[in-house]
């Protein structure tokens, strides 16, 4: 994966400002393939499709340690989110020092945090 594509000035973490952190043509090619208007809409579809998926798996064993994994290891140089969690912006990722690092946004992280339990 190119990482360089997804990457983001660390800043505000809250989910609105990640996405406008992002590339402008990448947010203009998604939102022309989601058939979305604006960023906002684009925020509401990712909580959605997040809640969505969460809620499929979020009684089985692998589904916890997986996100309590990715939640311990944000912004280390350890980088345990799958590639499609950064396409789909439940992760971002952002260049410190001679590395990649990764937040998980704030919402995604409280609807992790509410929906297992950890």
């Amino acid at each position: 994966m190119n990482y360089e594509t997804y990457e983001i000035r660390k800043e505000k973490t809250d989910l609105l400002s990640s996405l406008k952190a992002l590339n402008k043509n990448l947010i203009k090619k998604v939102l022309k393939e989601k058939y979305l208007d604006n960023i906002n809409e684009l925020k509401t579809e990712v909580l959605d499709t997040f809640t969505f998926c969460l809620s499929l798996s979020k009684d089985d064993m692998a589904t916890k340690i997986y996100f309590k994994t990715l939640l311990d290891n944000e912004n280390t140089n350890n980088m345990p989110g799958y590639q499609s969690d950064i396409k789909d912006f439940f992760v971002f990722i952002y260049k410190n020092d001679d590395h990649y690092s990764y937040y998980v946004p704030d919402e995604i992280k409280k609807i992790i945090k509410r929906e297992l339990k950890i």
